[in-house]
């Protein structure tokens, strides 16, 4: 089993930091694993993408071959990461940044609307970002999520980080439990 996966969007988001935990959390659960980042030299704003594989062997080559996930929060990184897709990867997008996506497993979710509104506070998108994400990807658990989010925050932003993941991992799973994919048109709401 090797499971590929990148997390993209703009410089800022906390993305290379959701890597790191989802890194993290696949070792907790045993996995061999390879986490990767590159960011614009813009850094906020730029372009920044977090991969990670998983494997039950050892990895031999650390760049993704092919996507089973992607999670894309700008139409930039989305446009860029689909010919690194598997045919039957699945894609979730922020919602309001990404409006065009030529791929027919798409998951449409107003990520940094969320952070901005029901957490009045927009760094919280990485980690809404990897509650959603979690149904979707089956070599990390919820649980070592918990634990990695919680050894990697610090103190003053745990609780709300936690929050905002947890209420990602509700939305994952009624995204998961519905009609699961949708039409560019129809816009998913939190």
């Amino acid at each position: 089993m090797r499971y590929e996966m990148r997390l993209a969007g703009s410089g800022g988001q906390g993305l290379v930091l959701a890597g790191i935990v989802l890194a993290e959390a696949g070792l907790m659960d045993g996995n061999y694993v390879v986490h990767s980042q590159n960011y614009g030299p813009e850094a906020r704003g730029g372009n920044s993408v977090s991969e990670i594989i998983f494997s039950d062997e050892e990895i031999d080559y650390p760049r993704a071959l092919g996507l089973d996930l992607l999670v894309a929060l700008n139409q930039r990184s989305c446009s860029d990461s689909l010919p690194d897709m598997k045919p039957e990867g699945v894609i979730i997008v922020d919602s309001t940044p990404v409006k065009k996506v030529l791929w027919g497993k798409v998951l449409r979710t107003p990520l940094q609307r969320e952070a901005d509104h029901t957490f009045q506070d927009p760094r919280v998108v990485n980690m809404l970002a990897l509650g959603v994400l979690t149904p979707f990807c089956p070599p990390v658990t919820e649980e070592s999520l918990v634990r990695s989010i919680t050894q990697r925050m610090p103190a003053a932003a745990l609780e709300l980080s936690l929050k905002a993941y947890r209420a990602g991992v509700a939305h994952g799973h009624q995204l998961q439990s519905g009609t699961a994919f949708h039409e560019l048109e129809d816009a998913i709401e939190v």
